[in-house]
């Protein structure tokens, strides 16, 4: 996100995490303000950096395939003849969540010692501010969080039973001109030309979708290309708003966060599939619920959102947005040799649209200030001036799923207790 937000900053979800791959620390000469010390600034060995990339291609990999492994199967299990259930795919999947936290816990406990362990716990309390996690927020902030989380999703399942998942995916991937869009609004993100052409080519990406279906004479295309962009929507509220309400977050925290999330999935929202399934809009025959079908997108959903924050904390951030552009492609070699579907060039040049604004939002900011300057708007505030850089990292943060900061010495200090 922009400077200005920097001590807000997000997600996609403290002291947070051990920087293990940092080897040497340059002491910065410079006092603060205060006239304190400034925090060291860690550098990194190129062993340590050749660690991170190899690491991070092989997260890259995982993820695209758990992504696209998800969306596959779940439209599998909506496509059959006796169980249509969008929101019942939803709610099972999001249930899965709640493994979240567990998981971390089990990881934490072998890579760290047991004062690094506990001190990890308490920070994952912390979501929320200086006080334990409390009955209260979840129900009034986790809650919430929810309810956009399974609209979200549950319109991405529903557009799946209309459209191919090459499309959807895509479509769902513009979701970050949204997010600049919102941040540009609500959290006070400073005008990038770059960035605004980069919304401008994913939303033109989205209407040639659209128009290459036609918009008349498939209502049913139609439908679900509407879906996925409330979807897309969806995603970017719930960025937005995770950024501007929690902050930074720890992996311990995200992962704290998500289960409380699927348990509150769990406890409260099964009776919206009740209703649904009673007026008829859920069609379930219980003798032919296509089981493996939903486990396997529910455990590849699990996976992919666990990974894609840690692989935040533990590599390079922009490989996180790579694996979402990889996604797409990957899609549509499963729709094209296991679906049959053929795509038209105005798709595939739809698709392509949506791809190139996605990587115009990675570009360094450094390249908005010959255009700012041209424009003479680098007077006023909003409009970035070359001050206060944003970090790639930060960046990409924003931009992909993600929703925690980078790892921090802290942890590290009590490994080597």
């Amino acid at each position: 996100m922009s400077a200005q937000n920097k001590d807000d900053m997000f997600m996609e979800i403290g002291a947070s995490f051990n920087e293990q791959d940092c080897e040497s620390v340059l002491p910065k000469q410079n006092n603060n303000e205060n006239g304190d010390e400034e925090t060291p600034v860690v550098a990194e060995s190129p062993t340590n950096t050749t660690r991170k990339t190899l690491i991070g291609l092989v997260i890259v990999i995982l993820l695209a395939l758990s992504w696209v492994g998800s969306q596959q199967l779940a439209q599998s299990a909506n496509t059959t003849s006796d169980f249509n259930a969008p929101f019942f795919t939803t709610w099972f999947s999001t249930c899965w969540m709640v493994l979240c936290y567990p998981v971390y816990c089990l990881f934490l406990r072998i890579s760290t010692n047991r004062s690094g362990f506990v001190e990890s716990i308490k920070d994952s309390l912390l979501i929320f501010g200086p006080e334990n996690v409390s009955l209260r927020q979840i129900l009034t902030i986790i809650f919430p969080f929810n309810l956009v989380w399974i609209v979200t999703n549950y319109l991405y399942i529903f557009a799946l039973t209309y459209i191919a998942a090459t499309d959807a995916s895509a479509i769902l991937s513009s979701n970050v001109a949204f997010v600049y869009i919102f941040s540009f609004f609500l959290l006070g993100e400073r005008f990038y030309f770059i960035r605004i052409i980069a919304s401008l080519t994913c939303i033109a990406g989205v209407v040639l979708f659209g128009y290459a279906d036609g918009f008349s004479e498939q209502s049913n295309v139609t439908t679900g290309i509407i879906m996925a962009i409330f979807s897309a929507l969806g995603a970017a509220v719930y960025k937005v708003v995770f950024k501007k309400v929690v902050g930074n977050a720890s992996l311990g925290q995200v992962s704290l966060f998500l289960s409380f999330l699927g348990i509150t999935n769990a406890l409260f929202l099964w009776i919206v599939f009740l209703i649904l399934y009673f007026v008829g809009l859920e069609h379930i025959v219980a003798a032919e619920i296509p089981w493996s079908y939903l486990c396997g997108s529910s455990a590849l959903s699990l996976v992919f959102n666990f990974l894609v924050n840690f692989g935040i904390a533990f590599t390079f951030p922009l490989f996180i947005s790579i694996a979402m552009m990889m996604g797409i492609p990957v899609n549509a070699a499963v729709d094209l040799f296991l679906r049959g579907v053929l795509f038209s060039v105005l798709r595939l040049v739809a698709a392509l649209l949506v791809v190139c604004g996605f990587c115009l939002m990675m570009l360094p900011d450094t390249w908005n200030l010959p255009i700012h300057r041209l424009l003479g708007c680098t007077s006023y505030s909003r409009c970035y001036s070359g001050d206060q850089p944003e970090s790639e990292d930060e960046r990409a943060i924003a931009y992909s799923s993600g929703s925690l900061k980078r790892e921090s010495a802290e942890v590290n200090k009590n490994n080597e207790e």
